[in-house]
């Protein structure tokens, strides 16, 4: 693993490469992380699948977002079309670092709204991958606010603000970016222009589905379910993480099978 940091010098995004063992990689691949405490509680599971992607010779690049993580700015004057720009600066980072002509974009949560409104807009990608995926930006806002309202009211790390901010295990979303994620809808944006476009899912449920059904009509989009033990974003009375090991041998399994090819 080699951690960096890269984009504009004065508001540096960090990034961590996975140097694929094989050193004529043709191909890589940019993990887009999930947001708040769907990242940390993935962290683990992103890492390993960053490396056992490296090891059947594909390089990697995951990196933060600006204004989370130990990328640069603040969360509260941040907007998501600053991540759309993050997402396409890591690309053409991981491009120049591999020497590489093309990239496949593997996003998880939130990371696939910024993923697949990316990928739409670039002639580079060649699959995109979307693990347990976040369909809407309103459906992500109004999934915090329940959450928020269905437990006792924290001044400290849950609570909605005066002004509408979103305070959620310690990670805030304030006005301006929750208007931005709300103009993010995977139901009408397919990435046409990808070859190849898969949704994994851990478990169903109805909005899964309701994009299932979306992009069903599309000859280059798949849909596969791959159960894996318990519930990835669990955290158990120990503090205890399950690792979704059926879920990243599962996206490897496709990576190799591509390199094999």
């Amino acid at each position: 693993m080699n951690p960096f940091f890269f984009g504009n010098s004065k508001a540096p995004l960090y990034g961590v490469y996975h140097q694929s063992d094989q050193p004529s990689a043709k191909h890589g691949v940019v993990l887009c992380a999930a947001f708040g405490q769907e990242y940390m509680r993935s962290h683990r599971a992103m890492r390993q699948l960053a490396t056992m992607l490296s090891r059947v010779g594909v390089p990697v690049l995951r990196f933060d977002y600006r204004g989370t993580g130990d990328s640069a700015g603040d969360i509260e004057e941040t907007t998501a079309q600053e991540w759309l720009e993050d997402l396409n600066l890591a690309i053409d980072e991981l491009k120049d670092t591999a020497n590489l002509q093309s990239v496949s974009v593997i996003g998880l949560r939130l990371g696939c709204l910024v993923a697949t409104h990316v990928c739409k807009s670039r002639a580079d990608i060649t699959k995109l991958t979307l693990w347990d995926p976040i369909v809407s930006g309103t459906d992500y806002i109004a999934e915090l606010t329940s959450e928020i309202k269905s437990q006792p009211q924290n001044k400290r790390s849950n609570f909605i603000a005066p002004d509408g901010t979103l305070h959620y295990n310690g990670f805030a979303i304030n006005q301006e970016l929750q208007n931005s994620l709300n103009a993010l809808n995977l139901l009408n944006s397919y990435p046409e222009n990808v070859p190849e476009v898969v949704q994994i899912i851990s478990h169903n449920n109805e909005r899964f589905t309701s994009l299932q059904k979306a992009w069903n009509e599309y000859s280059s989009f798949t849909c596969h379910k791959i159960d894996a033990p318990g519930d990835w974003n669990y955290v158990d009375d120990n503090g205890g993480i399950l690792l979704p090991q059926p879920i990243i041998q599962g996206i490897v399994n496709q990576y190799k099978m591509r390199e094999a090819a």
